[in-house]
């Protein structure tokens, strides 16, 4: 029996893929062409936040322009090569397969570009299962972060927030469902952490998709 959830939204990296991989090799390359002979602590590169923020916590004293040859240097790479390594996460296209059986709409608000975005699902063989894909670009100017992303994804395609659930791995995906009063499930095997303050909020914390199905449906 299927519950009250209609719609479901979900974050991409960190959630249904582990881009980590790809990223990472992409982000050294750059790097090493950008800024020959600099250092960072790849410890504390955060796979989520858009690329200039990642680049310029690695590299705090880097122009403007430095951090724009960076993206640009990454892009390339990435476009090319490293979103092909990435992974797709245990279960996921059981669950997203069992959602659109069960008529639950299925989105992705992501911080990834587009281009990269459904690349990455087409090259996963499961961007079929979306009925919208909304990434950081989709709109120029781009939007200032996931909760004006979730928020015109809500108004778009006309959805009740109180029969959808958005699940995410970081903090700011956490914040964003509370700021468009979405049910928020973190998907603790991802790149985020959440205090315990951000977990008082939280819907349910789950360790694989699969866990969802205690959300949206009972077992037959």
């Amino acid at each position: 029996m299927s519950l009250a959830i209609k719609s479901l939204l979900l974050d991409l990296d960190g959630t249904l893929v582990d881009s980590r991989p790809g990223i990472m090799e992409s982000y050294r390359l750059a790097t090493e062409a950008v800024l020959p002979g600099q250092t960072y602590d790849v410890a504390t590169v955060s796979v989520g936040p858009p690329l200039p923020q990642m680049f310029q916590k690695s590299f705090p004293k880097a122009s403007e322009a430095q951090i724009e040859r960076l993206v640009r240097a990454f892009r390339e790479h990435y476009g090319n090569e490293g979103l092909f390594k990435t992974v797709l996460y245990d279960t996921v296209t059981e669950v997203l397969a069992r959602c659109r059986e069960r008529g639950i709409d299925l989105f992705i608000a992501t911080n990834k570009p587009l281009g990269f975005s459904t690349s990455i699902l087409d090259h996963l063989k499961i961007a079929r299962f979306f009925r919208c894909i909304l990434a950081v670009d989709s709109i120029h100017p781009p939007f200032a972060g996931k909760a004006a992303m979730i928020r015109h994804l809500l108004q778009l395609n006309h959805l009740d927030p109180g029969q959808t659930i958005f699940v995410g791995d970081t903090a700011e995906d956490a914040a964003a469902a509370a700021a468009c009063a979405v049910p928020f499930v973190w998907a603790a095997y991802g790149y985020g952490h959440l205090a315990e303050n951000e977990l008082k909020s939280v819907l349910k914390t789950i360790n694989k998709l699969a866990e969802l199905r205690d959300i949206l449906w009972k077992h037959d």
